[in-house]
């Protein structure tokens, strides 16, 4: 390792959470004298995320807009994909390859591959749909298993969206869950104020937010949902009483609006990890979450769990944050303590010593195959 400090070669995507998190980590990284060579895809980086990715400086960024595997008809594209990273793989020589998306892994690639599972499009069927993604994914679920088992270490951000993973995908790797860390700088303090926070696209199944179609008009708060309400299929605004939507918005805009929300509430039917909840709490939200395995694994106590499927149930659980305000400011201090669980410093250490471990390993390894003389 050139002046002892550790070359990391990682993917990332434009696209998603996995751009926050990948920073996240990177930001945490560099305190371990760790240079991160980073190979976006999925679309070109906006200039917000190419300022964000500047200023953080063992960050090289390699940019480019090719589709990722869950992304229409991708092959192509994923094709010269591989053959770029493994340019950039031949170019630097890192000491670990870490994968954020699921790819071809050569036998030639010297080094140790993590490959981190976010999430993916059959447990996401699962969880959303109740029955397995139907046969036109089959190539897609091949590639991941493919990728999962050709890694040296597995890594997820929770338990049990890695126990679905190992199950769907019979992971035979050697698994870790590290959990997501986030690190968010508030200017001052912010005096709440009554409403409800919500987070993701209003047609998205995943995030279930058409549940509050149902209820807002009986909430005494509004709701205000941060993200595009426009329907990509029919290019129709969707328009729901007491719903008021605020597109899509930029870091300093989210955390604004967070430092101002009372209530967080996430009705979501798959969520994996869940980084808008955790800077939600950071920025002192109650709150109100579905009762999903990784979320009450996540959140435990600190949280107000409802079921995302009952109307009734989610209304019940909003009105008693809204109408018990010495219950709200318990909830929302519960939730800021244990956010503290998951910060930088214990992402960033975890994934140091695993980065090592399998370096280590991997020496020892060759040392053993090599014929004494």
């Amino acid at each position: 390792m050139e002046e002892n400090k550790m070359k990391i070669l990682m993917t990332t995507d434009t696209v998603g959470g996995v751009w926050t998190y990948s920073l996240e980590l990177c930001k945490a990284l560099s305190d371990h004298n760790i240079q991160v060579h980073l190979a976006a895809m999925g679309a070109w980086p906006t200039e917000e995320q190419e300022r964000e990715a500047s200023k953080l400086p063992n960050i090289v960024l390699y940019k480019s807009d090719y589709k990722l595997e869950w992304m229409q008809d991708p092959w192509e594209d994923l094709e010269k994909a591989h053959k770029w990273i493994t340019s950039i793989y031949q170019t630097i020589h890192p000491d670990v390859v870490h994968f954020n998306n699921y790819a071809h892994i050569e036998n030639f690639w010297s080094c140790p591959i993590i490959t981190v599972y976010h999430s993916c499009v059959q447990t996401w069927w699962q969880a959303v749909k109740g029955t397995s993604a139907p046969s036109t994914w089959s190539r897609y679920t091949a590639l991941v298993k493919d990728s999962l088992n050709a890694s040296d270490m597995v890594v997820s951000p929770t338990n049990a969206i890695l126990e679905k993973a190992v199950r769907v995908h019979e992971v035979k790797s050697p698994t870790e869950v590290i959990y997501n860390g986030r690190e968010i700088n508030f200017s001052e303090e912010v005096e709440k104020e009554d409403f409800i926070l919500c987070m993701g696209r209003i047609w998205d199944e995943a995030k279930n937010l058409r549940v509050l179609s149902g209820i807002a008009k009986n909430l005494p708060w509004p709701v205000y949902i941060a993200g595009n309400n426009i329907n990509p299929n029919t290019g129709k605004e969707v328009e729901i009483e007491n719903v008021h939507f605020l597109g899509e918005l930029s870091s300093e805009e989210a955390v604004n609006i967070m430092q101002r929300a009372s209530i967080f509430a996430s009705p979501t039917k798959y969520e994996p990890f869940g980084l808008a909840i955790l800077e939600a709490a950071k920025a002192g939200c109650a709150l109100a979450l579905s009762d999903i395995n990784t979320l009450t694994e996540v959140w435990s106590s600190a949280a107000s769990f409802f079921d995302p499927e009952n109307a009734e149930d989610t209304q019940e659980k909003i009105l008693q944050l809204i109408e018990g305000k010495e219950y709200r400011k318990v909830m929302a201090k519960k939730a800021c303590a244990q956010s503290e669980a998951y910060n930088l410093q214990k992402m960033g250490s975890e994934y140091a010593a695993l980065y090592k471990r399998l370096i280590v390993s991997r020496k020892t390894d060759i040392n053993q195959l090599t014929p004494s003389l």
